[in-house]
């Protein structure tokens, strides 16, 4: 349904017929040059609040003076604004996780590099003990033999 607005010098709403199509047809008619126009009414707007709105000016709309936007236009961009945060939360989980998996990884390789230091040092004193014995051996051997 189309309703008529009356906007000042500065944009604001001064006026309003909002009974029926035809009147605001009428009232715009009969006074146009007195800043009056034809819009299309929004579910939103209401003349007891009108002071919040202005028409825009590139194609007419009734848009909340604050945003220059329509009701439909603002949950848009909030729309928008919510599922471009969403996204960027996923993204940082994601990358998060992949963080705590390559953490994950390399506390795993320091405790197989430790397992892997500790079996050297087990088979070094292994291998020693049994050259210290050796030798013993060989020195007993040589004693008894003088």
């Amino acid at each position: 349904m189309k309703i008529a607005i009356q906007l000042d010098a500065d944009r604001n709403i001064i006026g309003t017929v909002t009974t029926s199509e035809f009147g605001a047809e009428l009232q715009v008619k009969l006074f146009k040059d007195k800043g009056w126009t034809l819009v299309e009414s929004d579910p939103a707007f209401s003349s007891s609040d009108s002071y919040l709105w202005t028409v825009r000016e590139s194609d007419n709309e009734l848009v909340h003076i604050s945003t220059n936007m329509t009701p439909d236009e603002e949950s848009q961009n909030n729309f928008t604004t919510l599922t471009m945060q969403n996204l960027n939360l996923t993204k940082d989980v994601k990358e998060t996780q992949s963080g705590i998996t390559a953490l994950t990884q390399t506390q795993l390789q320091d405790a197989q590099d430790k397992a892997d230091i500790k079996n050297g040092m087990t088979e070094i004193t292994k291998q020693l003990a049994s050259m210290q014995l050796q030798l013993a051996t060989q020195n007993t051997n040589t004693t008894e033999a003088k």
